[in-house]
């Protein structure tokens, strides 16, 4: 019985003792949020003044490069498909 008793104990102290482990864990994330939340705050500010100016950023390469783009996309495909069919032709003709 008083095995039992002393099992009893040491499984309470135990438990207290986790039970301690997780308030100083608690505590200390609570603390380490508290001294990172300024950086946390300046990062989301920055976020929100970078954002637009990527945008805005990303449509002027957009106009800017979409016509190159697409006019020498418009000049080199025909040249491609011709190119492309005369490579074809020499290797039919190198194959017969």
């Amino acid at each position: 019985m008083l095995a039992l008793f002393g099992l009893v104990v040491v499984a309470a102290a135990v438990g207290g003792l986790f039970l301690v482990l997780a308030l100083v864990a608690g505590i200390a994330k609570l603390a380490f949020r508290a001294v990172l939340l300024p950086f946390a705050l300046v990062g989301f500010a920055v976020k929100l003044v970078l954002l637009p100016l990527a945008a805005i950023a990303a449509l002027a390469v957009l106009f800017v490069l979409g016509p190159i783009l697409l006019a020498v996309g418009v000049l080199l495909l025909p040249l491609l498909l011709i190119g492309g069919l005369l490579w074809a032709g020499l290797h039919v003709v190198a194959a017969v």
